[in-house]
């Protein structure tokens, strides 16, 4: 714990100084302090107006007459979609696309949502009900970038002791920098962001998950951790497959009898249930529809990718794909000559110690709970919409690097100059975008290269 206690004290300071001047003021996508702004006001819907357009839900609320009015009724609720040569086309919540000629239409009213799932802003209330819009969004994320280093480094510590990794301590205070600072949570925990803050508290919800569900040994409080985390950052429910790869073949190889065995599984389901049935009551209380989380409205709902193959497709696979493995920054002719692509970089360059799992010199059960978690989180992930853009590395990494870094720690291969080197690279790759990334005077640096959009 002394140990955990410094390497929280050393994530304060180093995202603190990366951080630098954004520690004195909220960020300019502070979405979760509006959102902590509604619910103290009892409500769904932002009581103010976004100060900008950038990633918030919103929909129409128009009121028709006419023919309109007669097969529809009055007023509708959706947007219009903007396609090319339909510009009467209107696609109501529940995704029936009408025509509604500009003589029918009569006022408009806009209603405006955050679209991220809610926990961090249920988090933010007590900073919000004393400092208003003024909560520092900034400071509330590295206050929990800092508290997941301590975290890596007490469940690296714990898989030591029960045996399962064979890591001495310094080997895992080389892991736990290899977290915490050589991969996308260095930048991502430096810039407050509604996007960056839902991956850093996302990470930590994880992390207090996988020490939970380690043998199935807390079910409880490991829906709990699991039910925050997906209330957070959606992928993480598909991280429910680790504990009940833990529940059926644990770490420990001492599997609990049936009767043991269902009571576990009931503990663990139920907060995931009730977290997961109000995020449903949510949704529906937004957009009429439970399985909606708002980003069919991001930008009105004329994101034409969104609009035209959903938020998961096959489309999106090969974009994805380039954006975390193979994508690479450019040198060409124009200052300041190297770029790098707003849409990240692959994790081979950005996390190059990660290039050990190819070469695992042990396995067990832990290991299996491991590959299995990671590739269920990962998946879904690849066919999403976005690639992550705008990100100086592949940042949705961070949903399924706990499960890497712990294959790693698994998977024994000797921490030696090389893979001290490659941990060293990794550190400084992602220390230039702590600097570089969003911070003025380094925008000539990025730009958007990757490959077409979807047609």
């Amino acid at each position: 714990m002394r140990i955990a206690a410094l390497f929280f004290g050393l994530g304060l300071a180093v995202f603190a100084a990366f951080a630098g001047p954004r520690l004195l003021s909220h960020s300019s996508d502070n979405h979760f302090v509006y959102l902590a702004d509604a619910f103290l006001h009892g409500q769904a819907e932002l009581t103010r107006r976004p100060h900008h357009q950038n990633d918030w839900a919103s929909y129409e609320v128009l009121e028709v007459t006419g023919a309109t009015a007669e097969q529809h009724g009055s007023p509708v609720k959706g947007f219009f979609t903007k396609r090319g040569g339909k510009p009467n086309e209107f696609r109501t919540l529940a995704g029936e696309d009408i025509d509604i000629p500009p003589a029918d239409r009569g006022t408009s009213t806009r209603k405006d949502f955050v679209s991220f799932p809610p926990f961090p802003g249920v988090l933010m209330i007590p900073f919000v009900a004393i400092a208003g819009y003024g909560a520092n969004d900034v400071v509330f994320t590295v206050l929990f970038a800092a508290l997941n280093v301590a975290l890596v480094y007490l469940l690296l510590r714990r898989w030591a002791a029960l045996g399962y990794s064979a890591r001495s301590e310094t080997d895992d205070r080389w892991l736990t920098v290899l977290f915490a600072f050589g991969s996308a949570h260095l930048w991502c925990a430096v810039l407050g962001q509604v996007w960056f803050t839902a991956l850093i508290v996302g990470v930590t919800c994880h992390l207090a998950y996988l020490h939970c569900a380690l043998d199935a040994r807390r079910p409880l409080l490991a829906g709990l951790a699991l039910a925050a985390g997906f209330a957070t950052r959606t992928p993480l429910l598909f991280a429910s497959v680790f504990f009940l790869h833990q529940l059926l073949w644990p770490a420990s190889g001492e599997r609990p009898s049936r009767d043991v065995l269902v009571r576990k599984l009931a503990f663990f389901a139920a907060p995931c249930v009730v977290v997961g049935g109000l995020l449903l009551a949510y949704n529906y209380a937004r957009f009429e529809n439970p399985a909606e989380f708002g980003h069919t409205y991001l930008a009105n709902g004329t994101i034409a990718r969104i609009r035209d193959f959903g938020l998961f497709n096959l489309e999106f696979l090969s974009r994805n794909l380039t954006a975390a493995l193979t994508l690479l920054p450019s040198i060409d002719g124009t200052y300041p000559y190297l770029h790098l692509s707003k849409h990240g970089m692959s994790l081979l360059l950005t996390t190059p110690a990660l290039i050990w799992l190819l070469w695992p010199m042990r396995s067990n059960a832990l290991m299996r709970s491991f590959a299995v978690a990671g590739v269920s989180v990962a998946v879904p992930i690849f066919f999403y919409q976005n690639t992550g853009w705008e990100q100086f590395g592949f940042r949705f990494s961070l949903d399924f690097m706990p499960y890497l870094v712990g294959a790693l720690a698994v998977g024994g291969r000797p921490i030696n100059r090389r893979f001290k080197t490659l941990i060293i690279a990794g550190v400084l790759v992602n220390a230039l975008g702590a600097v570089t990334f969003k911070r003025g005077g380094f925008g000539g640096l990025y730009n958007d290269y990757l490959c077409e959009e979807p047609k």
